[in-house]
C-alpha cells in the first residue's frame, strides 16, 4: 500500500482531481446554501476535474522527467485528448441533453416512462472551466514538488 503513495505522478493526478472536485462541491454548496454532495463527485462545473487531473500529471512528468521524455509525450497526448473531450464533445452532449429534456417536458404524451426520463445536462465544461482546471493542476504539481521533492 505504501508503494503506491510514493508514486509522485499518481499523487499529483489524484490531488488535481480531488481539489477540483472539492472546490466545485464547496462552491456550489455555498451558492445553493445547502450541502451539495453530488457536486463533490459529479462531472461538469468549475473547475474541470478532468483537466486538473491530466494537467497535474503532465506537469509533474515535465518537472521530474523533462520535456523531451517519452513519458511527457505520452502524458501530453493523453491530456490533449482529455481536455478536448471535456471542452467540446462532452460539453455538446450536455447541450443536446438540455434540448432533449425540454422536448420531453413539453411533449404532450401520457407515457409516464417517457415523461419522467431526464438526461444529465451537466456533462462537459466551458473553455474557462477547462482552463481553470489546467491552471489548478499545474499549481498542484508545482506545490507538490516544492513541498515534497525539492
Amino acid at each position: 500500500m505504501l508503494g503506491i503513495l510514493s508514486n509522485h505522478y499518481l499523487n499529483c493526478a489524484v490531488l488535481g482531481w480531488f481539489f477540483a472536485q472539492a472546490i466545485k462541491g464547496v462552491a456550489e454548496s455555498i451558492i445553493d446554501r445547502k450541502l451539495r454532495l453530488d457536486r463533490f463527485f459529479g462531472s461538469g462545473g468549475m473547475p474541470s476535474s478532468h483537466s486538473a487531473l491530466v494537467s497535474a500529471l503532465v506537469s509533474m512528468i515535465f518537472i521530474l522527467k523533462g520535456f523531451a521524455s517519452v513519458e511527457f509525450a505520452l502524458a501530453a497526448s493523453f491530456a490533449f485528448i482529455t481536455v478536448y473531450d471535456a471542452a467540446n464533445v462532452r460539453y455538446e452532449v450536455g447541450e443536446q441533453a438540455k434540448i432533449i429534456n425540454q422536448i420531453i417536458e413539453n411533449w404532450n404524451v401520457d407515457n409516464f416512462e417517457i415523461r419522467s426520463k431526464r438526461f444529465k445536462e451537466l456533462m462537459g465544461h466551458t473553455k474557462l472551466e477547462v482552463a481553470m482546471g489546467c491552471v489548478l493542476g499545474c499549481i498542484i504539481s508545482l506545490l507538490y514538488w516544492i513541498l515534497f521533492l525539492k
